[in-house]
C-alpha cells in the first residue's frame, strides 16, 4: 500500500470537515440548535448581517441564511469554500461565501453579529489571536456582538482514538494533547486508509500546524476582548437554549463581547 503526506486544503479539510462530519449521528439538528441560541442571545433579527469567521463547510452559515440573514463567511480552505457554496445552492439560499485568513480581514463597521464557532479560535501566538479579535471589532456595527464558542479549559472532552468508517477508506483520528505549560491542544494527528485508491494517507506538516489551538481561560479572553475595545463580556456553559451559566466543569465556554 501506497504511503502518502497530503495538507489541510488539498484533503484533510473535506475528510474531517465534511465527510467525517457528516457521520455523525444528528449532526444537522446540532447546527440548528446552535443557530437558535446564537440568535436569540444576541437578539439578532431577520435581515441582520452575520460574519461567520473560519466557518467550515458552511453549515451554520447556510442555517443562518434559512432564517432569513445576510450572511458572509469565510474559512481558509478552498476546498471547504467550494463544497459551502454548492450547499448553499443546493438549499436555495443567498450567501456571501468565499476564501479568506482571519488575520486579513478589512471590514469596517458591517456586521452586526460575528461567530466563530466549533473552537475556530486561538490558531496562532497570542499577539496575532488579539489581533484577530481586533479586526472583528473593526468589523461590528457600534451595539454589534462577537460570540466565541470554545472548549472549556477546564474541562476538556477525553480524547481518545478513534476509529471512524467512511465510503472510501476509515479514518483513524489521534486523541489530542494539551501542552499545560503552552496552554496549547497540539492537533490530533490523523491517518487515512483509502481503500480506493489503496493508499495510506498520513497529514503532512501543514496539515498539522492547521490542529494546534491555543486554549484560554474566561479571565484571559475577557481582558484580550477588553483590550482591543470590547465594553462587556458575558459567558455561558453551553451553546443550546436554555442558557446556563459559566462554571469550571460546564461543557463548554461561550464568550458573547458587546461592541
Amino acid at each position: 500500500m501506497e504511503k502518502v503526506e497530503l495538507g489541510w486544503d488539498e484533503f484533510w479539510a473535506e475528510i474531517i470537515r465534511v465527510r467525517h462530519r457528516q457521520s455523525i449521528q444528528g449532526i444537522d439538528q446540532y447546527d440548528k440548535l446552535v443557530v437558535s441560541f446564537i440568535i436569540e442571545v444576541l437578539n439578532l433579527k431577520k435581515g441582520n448581517e452575520i460574519l461567520d469567521i473560519a466557518c467550515g463547510a458552511g453549515y451554520q452559515s447556510i442555517e443562518f441564511a434559512k432564517q432569513g440573514f445576510k450572511v458572509t463567511a469565510f474559512d481558509i480552505a478552498q476546498s471547504l469554500i467550494e463544497f459551502a457554496k454548492r450547499s448553499a445552492k443546493d438549499a436555495k439560499v443567498d450567501t456571501n461565501f468565499y476564501a479568506g485568513d482571519m488575520r486579513d480581514m478589512s471590514f469596517k463597521s458591517q456586521f452586526k453579529a460575528a461567530v466563530m464557532l466549533s473552537h475556530s479560535f486561538g490558531f496562532f501566538d497570542h499577539e496575532m489571536n488579539k489581533h484577530v479579535l481586533k479586526e472583528t471589532y473593526d468589523a461590528l456595527l457600534e451595539g454589534g456582538c462577537l460570540l466565541l464558542d470554545l472548549m472549556n479549559p477546564y474541562n476538556l472532552p477525553k480524547f481518545q482514538k478513534t476509529w471512524t468508517q467512511l465510503e472510501e477508506g476509515f479514518l483513524l483520528n489521534e486523541p489530542h494533547v494539551l501542552d499545560a505549560h503552552a496552554g496549547v491542544l497540539i492537533g490530533r494527528p490523523a491517518v487515512f486508509i483509502d481503500t480506493e485508491e489503496d493508499r495510506l494517507v498520513l497529514m503532512d506538516k501543514d496539515a498539522l500546524s492547521n490542529n494546534d489551538t491555543r486554549v484560554y481561560t474566561a479571565l484571559e479572553i475577557r481582558e484580550m476582548l477588553e483590550e482591543v475595545g470590547f465594553s462587556k463580556v458575558e459567558f455561558y456553559g453551553q451553546h443550546f437554549l436554555p442558557r446556563l451559566p459559566y462554571a469550571s466543569n460546564s461543557e463548554r465556554m461561550v464568550v458573547i463581547a458587546h461592541r
